[in-house]
């Protein structure tokens, strides 16, 4: 039979307990919450293409823009003016896991879309196109307005 004494000795136990737990687990949301990012940040993060580049190894400059859930590039100024409104980024999707987007990059040599890769750097961006022994890295930079 438990007496008064044990049960308030219960009682205060399961509250520890409790307020353990409580503890617990809102430490471990704040560990996830910084973690996992939010849809919002996801975006923000998704978005940090979007703009006017410039390849450091050509005389283009090119507009990225979300389009139908992914990201696009075009040519909006060139030496060329032939390359003007040319489509040379395609189907860019943001990868959170990774922080790397992946597309097709148009490989004006092959003449035909090829896989890529681009991960933010401290100066713009890194673009990986190609794939193996045929892949070629290319520094790209934001477009001063």
């Amino acid at each position: 039979m438990m007496t008064t004494t044990h049960f308030g000795s219960f009682a205060a136990s399961m509250a520890v307990a409790f307020c353990l737990q409580a503890v617990i687990v809102g430490a471990s949301a704040a560990r996830a919450a910084d973690v996992v990012p939010t849809v919002a940040q996801q975006a923000s993060a998704a978005d940090a293409i979007v703009g006017d580049w410039k390849p450091t190894d050509m005389d283009v400059d090119i507009r990225i823009f979300p389009k139908d859930g992914k990201y696009v590039g075009g040519v909006v100024k060139a030496a060329n003016p032939a390359l003007v409104n040319s489509e040379m980024l395609r189907e860019i999707q943001f990868d959170p896991a990774s922080g790397m987007w992946r597309g097709e990059v148009f490989a004006l040599k092959r003449g035909e879309f090829v896989p890529m890769t681009i991960k933010i750097t401290a100066n713009g961006f890194e673009m990986v196109a190609g794939s193996g022994f045929m892949s070629k890295t290319v520094e790209w930079v934001r477009v001063q307005q």
